[in-house]
């Protein structure tokens, strides 16, 4: 039989990425190839340079299968947050005796709930349960056998842009991949970095990139609100270079120097050198300046809970991920302080791949590794151990 070169497709608001990779041992990965291209990116749900995505994934698929030195079969397509929406749907069933649940039973419910067949601009990508609850109350994720005379599931939808996925797809097709499908990178993020226990009591994921964040809560298996907003890690950069007249680069370094944390007092400065060339910035100042976005961010964040509609426990954490402010030093503190909320950093469970920028492409290749070809990518735990 011939071997499945699994491969994930990551795009990110500064980058796109490709890993073609394996199950490791101890449930690590085994990175046989990657890639990486730098791009405009994206914004407001609109990519900035359209035209220059077909060279961008060709060079960057290119690159993975010549460092693997072997031909992608299976490719997985991450949707980030601002091409995705998310719907949570309630259904039960009733049964007129002890009925023994089936794998059929669960597939009617997920089908009743799915009504967005006549979406024009989005289609299901992604459907896990939330939880399903019995005749007796009790609350489970794993429905298939058990006995009881009602059964109610709630369910969660995650749907991608119909434009994304066309976009995507049709620059994919010359390749000839055998087997390709989309996946809610959030879903895929949230699945991997947080523990079923943790995901029963619900948990939040904030993921900042360069130019975007996602809110994301979690509930069992599925996503029971997703939230995004076109600001990150670059827009300090923007500021910083707005406010001491600065190149790019220069700002860029000085985003690395920046503790937010940090009282200076006058006269003091952040030194970086950039082209040997020494660049002396007010410390003062240039805290106030990335502080004030970070504030920012912190205040879009809590309107994006408040928005969820959600109810979640008060007591659990704000856990954040993603390369936009997690090497920020003293941003998380300045998070927690606005948000009044314990604020965590999270990075994949991978030793030399525990870095917050990962986490979204290694969520995808550890949701990709759980598929089987034809999957219709309800989350497979549903079904099977």
């Amino acid at each position: 039989m011939a071997r499945r070169n699994v491969a994930v497709l990551e795009f990110g608001t500064s980058r796109i990425s490709a890993i073609i990779g394996d199950r490791g041992i101890n449930n690590t990965f085994d990175i046989r190839g990657f890639g990486e291209v730098n791009y405009s990116g994206f914004m407001d749900g609109e990519f900035l340079c359209p035209d220059e995505l077909n060279n961008c994934v060709r060079t960057v698929l290119a690159t993975a299968e010549n460092n693997a030195r072997c031909k992608i079969t299976h490719l997985y397509v991450g949707i980030p947050a601002e091409f995705c929406v998310n719907a949570v749907r309630s259904v039960s069933h009733s049964f007129p005796k002890k009925h023994r649940i089936s794998e059929r039973d669960v597939e009617d419910l997920f089908a009743e709930a799915d009504d967005f067949g006549s979406s024009t601009t989005h289609m299901v990508v992604n459907r896990s349960p939330i939880y399903f609850a019995l005749d007796d109350n009790r609350r489970i994720i794993e429905p298939k056998g058990v006995v009881t005379t009602k059964i109610t599931a709630m369910l969660s939808f995650c749907l991608g842009e119909r434009g994304f996925i066309t976009t995507i797809s049709e620059i994919l097709r010359p390749l000839r991949i055998g087997y390709v499908d989309f996946v809610c990178e959030p879903l895929s993020e949230a699945l991997y970095l947080f523990t079923p226990s943790e995901r029963d009591s619900c948990a939040i994921l904030v993921d900042t990139g360069y130019l975007t964040t996602s809110v994301s809560i979690v509930m069992g298996d599925g996503l029971v609100s997703l939230r995004s907003f076109s600001l990150g890690g670059g827009h300090i950069v923007a500021d910083l270079v707005e406010n001491f007249d600065i190149p790019f680069a220069v700002a860029e370094a000085l985003k690395r120097k920046i503790v937010l944390s940090y009282q200076p007092e006058k006269g003091d400065y952040y030194e970086v050198i950039v082209d040997n060339q020494p660049y002396k910035i007010d410390a003062g100042l240039a805290n106030a300046v990335a502080s004030s976005r970070v504030v920012q961010i912190a205040k879009m964040v809590q309107k994006c809970l408040d928005d969820s509609q959600f109810e979640y426990p008060s007591y659990i954490p704000i856990h954040i991920t993603g390369g936009g402010l997690c090497y920020v030093k003293g941003a998380r503190d300045l998070l927690q302080k606005i948000l009044n909320k314990d604020v965590k950093v999270i990075v994949p469970p991978v030793p030399q791949l525990d870095k917050p920028h990962a986490s979204g492409i290694l969520g995808l290749l550890d949701l990709a590794l759980k598929q089987s070809k034809g999957s219709t990518l309800i989350f497979l735990k549903i079904f099977k151990k």
